[in-house]
């Protein structure tokens, strides 16, 4: 009976009926982001001060075949590369739409004018 009386309740917690807009003014994170990343202090002090020992770790690593261990380490100290991206292509697909989409209203009419035909 007591694991029915949790599920209920759990049930009850969970509801859209229980959610509460914010009052004006407040915050949905009062405490805001933390100031300081102690895994990213931890991160830079490890790449800065170990150039040697990350050499031969990232050639062992590589020889194993898994390299995510520097990536993420090294995404942690200085953060994500940023990538530009270019879009190409795209000459004819405007022209194809517009095909496409008459060809549409076409077929959306013919069964009209048949069926207004085939009343008569």
């Amino acid at each position: 009976m007591r694991t029915l009386e949790k599920t209920v309740e759990t049930k009850k917690r969970g509801r859209i009926e229980n959610l509460k807009p914010w009052k004006p003014g407040q915050s949905g994170n009062p405490g805001g982001r933390p100031k300081h990343d102690v895994a990213s202090q931890i991160a830079r002090a490890v790449f800065e001060g170990n150039e040697e020992a990350i050499y031969r770790a990232m050639c062992k690593a590589l020889l194993k075949g898994s390299p995510r261990l520097f990536v993420a380490l090294a995404e942690r100290a200085y953060g994500r590369l940023r990538e530009s991206l270019e879009l190409s292509g795209l000459e004819g697909v405007v022209e194809i739409l517009e095909k496409r989409r008459e060809a549409l209203r076409k077929a959306d009419a013919k069964p009209m004018s048949e069926a207004a035909s085939g009343e008569n």
